[in-house]
């Protein structure tokens, strides 16, 4: 594949017209892939790997921006992009470049999803079916966060305050069908992941049951 002309830009990409073909790209894709972008130049014949791996540098260039529109609307999960990405006819590797690349940038963050997706799904408790640590932690999962992840985050969100406040909520909605059973409710508090002590300590400043 010959190079017909390479046009550099200012932000560190190229336009390159090479074999009948144009690929914009970001130069320093191709130098992570072992491509050393100044040896390419009008007049320069590519083999069939070189060629490749410019194709793969257009193609994660592509990825990125895509995945910066999608991020430009709402927190992303890394996995939630990249099975976008994927969609959208972007290979496995070239999303992979491009979700490294943003995230390294702090545009791509699992963390701060999670806890963004935490702060919202609490706040919209009182319109929902009780929910707990357990639930939580699962819808995280659900959407690609790692259980290490969602852990740090549901213990950043839930503070002592936060979870007294999820606990009476869902205290509040299972009582409703559940009746005067405190037994039944504390299992059921513990089977959304709350603790025996802080069921017990809720119990307690409610006062005896019906």
């Amino acid at each position: 594949m010959l190079i017909d002309s390479v046009e550099r830009g200012a932000s560190g990409t190229a336009k390159i017209a090479a074999g009948g073909f144009s690929f914009l790209l970001r130069l320093s894709y191709l130098a992570e892939l072992g491509l050393d972008p100044a040896a390419l130049a009008k007049g320069r014949e590519l083999d069939e790997t070189e060629a490749g791996l410019l194709s793969l540098a257009a193609d994660a260039t592509e990825a990125e921006r895509q995945a910066v529109a999608l991020l430009a609307r709402a927190e992303q999960t890394r996995a939630g992009l990249f099975a976008k990405l994927e969609k959208k006819g972007r290979s496995r590797r070239a999303a992979s470049l491009a979700l490294d690349r943003l995230a390294g940038e702090g545009l791509l963050d699992d963390r701060r999803f999670a806890e963004a997706w935490l702060r919202s799904r609490l706040g919209r408790l009182a319109s929902r079916a009780a929910e707990g640590p357990l639930r939580l932690s699962q819808g995280l999962r659900a959407r690609g966060v790692d259980e290490e992840t969602a852990r740090a985050a549901l213990a950043s969100v839930l503070g002592p305050d936060e979870r007294k406040l999820a606990l009476a909520k869902a205290a509040s909605r299972e009582s409703a069908k559940l009746g005067s059973d405190r037994e039944a409710l504390g299992r059921r508090l513990r089977a959304l992941g709350f603790k025996s002590g802080e069921i017990r300590s809720f119990f307690e400043e409610e006062g005896p049951g019906d």
